[in-house]
């Protein structure tokens, strides 16, 4: 963690990094369909590792009739 932590750019861009000690379950599988549902917008450079994660697009509530 140290060494992403002092990470800085020429233009400021600093990285604050925090350790998560939550469990989680191994073995989950995500489908394909799923992960390709995710709003991702990969970068021109290395696109396989650097991309941005968009927000989900807001789902509009049913109407009432």
């Amino acid at each position: 963690m140290a060494l992403i932590g002092a990470t800085t750019t020429q233009n400021g861009l600093r990285v604050r990094t925090e350790l998560d000690r939550g469990r989680y379950p191994l073995g989950t599988k995500v489908r394909d369909a799923e992960l390709a549902a995710v709003p991702l917008v990969r970068h021109g450079f290395h696109g396989e590792w650097d991309y941005t994660m968009q927000p989900a697009p807001e789902k509009t509530p049913p109407t009432a009739r």
